[in-house]
């Protein structure tokens, strides 16, 4: 890594404030259609190219269920993706359950929490070792999926210590600030910070497709994951970063649009999501994309646990 994550997070919450201004400017613009497209985003939790082609289905899609033109606009990084709907620049966004938290924080008029997948409210990590540390009984693989209680991952700890670790982005739900949250519990008791072989590593690009990598060619020893990502990877990825423990459940990922978006746009949009059918030939691509056979309405209270979990690691300065 060629600059220090630290460092990055704490110049993310200047571009934040510096952008306040901006962004107040902008609220409301959302809701005025005009000649603009309807602009939505993601968060770039897999490679740019990967998200472009994912997201054009669902631009098509939304263009006729909106009856307006729609575009995806790419993001370099998860900060990127929160400012652009602080500032109006889109309209709505994919977003992980800490980033929705977020931009509904750092947005004047807030945001809508619209749709999301059944098993974004249930979701879990999985923290992933290099083959070698399964090979030679160090450890070993977890091939029951279902989660697992922060007792089981105490009794882990002392192992991962021995090793070298990798976060994802240092603003990805399941890719840090739960597991981190996790390892932090007094049950578990492990410091992020100084818990492992040296400082744990962030993953600046790539999302969970690069910690994945570096776990498997030995990069890192240890890494953590969302569980559908690690799901989703070939069978020599797999095997070369088993499974070593799966994370308590927790709400992730939704779809929000912009507090300016009027109100008939935002049940547009939501019933264009969640009338997404399984057995509808021209909605498969739309559900291929986001990994689902559904989509299910929700609400902002439903993210309290995250708003909870990131105010008590701003408070400790978990996040510093």
């Amino acid at each position: 890594m060629d600059n220090d994550p630290t460092d990055r997070f704490v110049a993310s919450r200047r571009l934040f404030l510096g952008g306040m201004a901006a962004a107040a400017a902008a609220v409301g613009a959302c809701g005025k259609s005009g000649d603009r497209p309807f602009r939505f985003s993601g968060i770039p939790d897999a490679d740019k190219d990967q998200l472009s082609r994912r997201y054009a289905a669902v631009a098509d899609y939304l263009g006729k269920a909106l009856g307006r033109p729609v575009e995806y606009v790419h993001v370099p990084d998860y900060t990127a993706a929160v400012v652009a709907m602080a500032s109006g620049k889109i309209d709505a966004a994919w977003f992980g359950g800490v980033t929705a938290v977020q931009a509904d924080q750092r947005t004047p008029a807030g945001v809508h929490f619209v749709a999301a997948r059944p098993t974004d409210l249930r979701f879990r990590s999985y923290f992933i070792a290099n083959q070698r540390w399964v090979a030679d009984k160090t450890l070993t693989e977890r091939t029951d999926r279902s989660p697992q209680t922060l007792r089981e991952l105490a009794v882990l700890a002392p192992k991962l210590a021995e090793g070298s670790f990798s976060f994802g982005s240092k603003s990805s739900t399941s890719g840090h600030i739960m597991p981190r949250w996790f390892l932090s519990a007094s049950e578990v008791g492990v410091d992020p910070a100084t818990g492992f072989k040296g400082p744990p590593l962030y993953q600046l690009k790539g999302g969970h497709a690069a910690t994945l990598r570096a776990v498997a060619d030995g990069s890192v020893d240890f890494g953590v994951v969302n569980f559908a990502a690690w799901e989703a990877a070939d069978k020599e990825i797999q095997a070369s970063a088993p499974v070593v423990f799966v994370t308590p459940e927790y709400v992730d990922y939704c779809f929000v649009a912009h507090g300016g978006l009027d109100a008939a746009n935002v049940a547009s949009l939501r019933k264009a999501l969640v009338g997404l059918a399984a057995d509808n030939p021209e909605h498969t691509k739309v559900l291929e994309a986001f990994s689902t056979q559904r989509f299910v309405e929700v609400q902002k209270p439903q993210w309290n646990q995250i708003r909870a979990v990131l105010d008590a690691l701003e408070k400790d300065g978990g996040l510093a």
